[in-house]
Order: structure tokens, then C-alpha cells, then sequence
């Protein structure tokens, strides 16, 4: 498989267990995940990049990312989380669509995260939410009936911006019938990303639920 040659956004620094720094026998490849991991991190140490996304930023293949993200596993540097740790709180329909990982700071010694520090927010990466957009479009226009790459893009920012802002995956083609209404009235996807942003903080700082649809979003943005 070809490496991705593009690259995505990157915060400032990426913070990783010191330890992994020392470590002789880690590969340089795998040292580079583990800090593509961890400008992911929110401050729990909880991380959401997809294996695209890894393989974006070290321009290697999801294939070598796997490889050494087995790696990290291993060598107690890295735990992926499953939905079965939280059976009281996560539902069937709010499957996980990427990996969900841990980034273990203490070793074996690190404790399972609640649920609170599980879904707290992720850092922002500028720019990087419309960038997986653009890549989203295809597999979402496969889902519409229409196909029509506006209404799949506004949806695809609305579920951006309330993953960014929380972690919690939305589906875009359950938005797509209202996306075609924001799409008529000229709302950008920027917009519609930066309203779900908004909403999802909003929400979550209230003891709220993020918003489950786009149209929950526009009509409290008032777009």
C-alpha cells in the first residue's frame, strides 16, 4: 500500500511518556507513532486518531502503522480501549469508528480512565477538522441517495465539529435531508463546524448531551 503524502494539521508539541525517550530497543517508527498518538491526547491521555491519520502525519502505510501499534501495545506504552469497559454508558448505536487509545504514562501501572476523562475534549488542530472532511466525501456520497457533494460536506462538518469537541461520532448520512435545507439557504460547512463546536462545549459545560443531529445545531445557531 502507498504511504499518504499529505500531511495534517499538528498542534504544538506532542507530550509522550519520557520513558519511551530512553528506550533502546524502540524502533524510530514506532517512537514516531507514538508521537503522532500523542498530539492527539487530551489531557487524560486519551487519543482518537484514526490509522489514516497516523499514517499521514510519518508518511507511512495503515498497514506499517498497525505494525507498530502492536508494538506500543505490547511494550506497555499504548492501550486500546473497547466499548465492553463501559458497558453502563455506551450503546450499541454509538459504535466506535476509529481506535480509541490510551497513552500509558505510568505503565502497566495506569489506571483504566473514567468515563468523564474518557469523553473529555480533545486539543484543536487547526484546520485539520475540514481536511478529513474532503477525505470523508466519498464514503458519505456513497451513502446518499442523491450524491450531491454539498449536503455531504455539511453533514460530514457537523459530525467534525461534534467529534472534535467531544470524541462522540455522529453519522453524516443521517443528516444529509437537513443538510440540503442549510445548502439552500447558502450555509458553509466552515459554519455548521464551528456552531457544533460550539454547541458540543456549551452542552457538555451545562451536564448536557453533545447535539445528536444537524438540526439541533442550526436551530440553536440560528443558521
Amino acid at each position: 500500500m502507498n504511504s499518504p503524502s499529505d500531511k495534517p494539521a499538528i498542534r504544538k508539541y506532542s507530550v509522550l511518556p519520557a520513558r519511551a525517550i530512553q528506550d533502546d530497543e524502540m524502533h524510530w517508527t514506532t517512537l514516531r507513532v507514538l508521537g503522532a498518538i500523542c498530539l492527539y491526547t487530551n489531557a487524560y491521555g486519551i487519543a482518537w486518531p484514526s490509522r489514516m491519520t497516523i499514517a499521514r502525519h510519518i508518511s507511512r502505510s495503515t498497514k506499517t502503522v498497525s505494525v507498530h501499534v502492536s508494538r506500543l501495545i505490547k511494550a506497555g506504552y499504548v492501550r486500546k480501549l473497547h466499548p465492553r469497559s463501559y458497558p453502563a454508558r455506551i450503546k450499541a448505536k454509538n459504535t466506535w469508528r476509529t481506535n480509541r487509545y490510551q497513552v500509558m504514562f505510568d505503565g502497566a501501572q495506569t489506571e483504566l480512565p473514567s468515563m468523564e476523562q474518557f469523553w473529555a475534549p480533545r486539543p484543536k488542530l487547526v484546520d485539520e477538522a475540514l481536511d478529513e472532511d474532503v477525505q470523508a466525501v466519498t464514503h458519505t456520497r456513497r451513502e446518499s441517495e442523491g450524491g450531491n457533494v454539498e449536503n455531504s460536506i455539511l453533514a460530514q462538518a457537523f459530525c467534525s465539529g461534534v467529534e472534535s469537541a467531544c470524541g462522540q461520532v455522529r453519522i453524516a448520512a443521517n443528516n444529509l435531508d437537513f443538510a440540503m435545507e442549510l445548502s439552500n439557504r447558502g450555509i458553509t460547512a466552515e459554519q455548521v463546524r464551528l456552531a457544533s463546536i460550539e454547541m458540543t462545549k456549551r452542552n457538555l459545560k451545562s451536564g448536557r448531551t453533545p447535539p445528536l443531529n444537524l438540526e439541533q445545531v442550526a436551530s440553536w445557531a440560528g443558521l
